[in-house]
């Protein structure tokens, strides 16, 4: 899918959740607070991988998570599970100071 198809497709997305277009299944698991979201993935044995984020001039990171990297409306979230096989995890973007949402899988 080339870039701009793919922003598209992430703006309908972001619209569709936003809303409530998306099924009531898919609406409830995109109502999770990604704090509370990670804390479970932590919990569970897996790992953040710190290194994918963006970092300031001074090494900290640009985000309130180090894994996370943001566009407008959608973030990622690069996981490493126990087993150390990496997982990507979709965000809806939390905009003025708001918790980022896990986006339906």
């Amino acid at each position: 899918m080339s870039a701009p198809r793919m922003k598209k497709t992430a703006v309908i997305l972001g619209f569709c959740s936003a809303c409530g277009f998306l099924p009531l299944a898919a609406w409830a698991q995109a109502s999770q607070a990604y704090s509370d979201y990670r804390q479970s993935l932590i919990a569970g044995g897996w790992k953040p991988n710190v290194g994918y984020g963006l970092k300031t001039a001074r090494g900290k990171p640009l985000y309130k998570f180090p894994e996370v990297v943001c566009g407008p409306t959608l973030c990622n979230a690069k996981w490493r599970d126990p087993q150390g096989r990496e997982k990507v995890i979709t965000l809806i973007r939390g905009l003025e100071g708001a918790d980022h949402r896990v986006a339906p899988q």
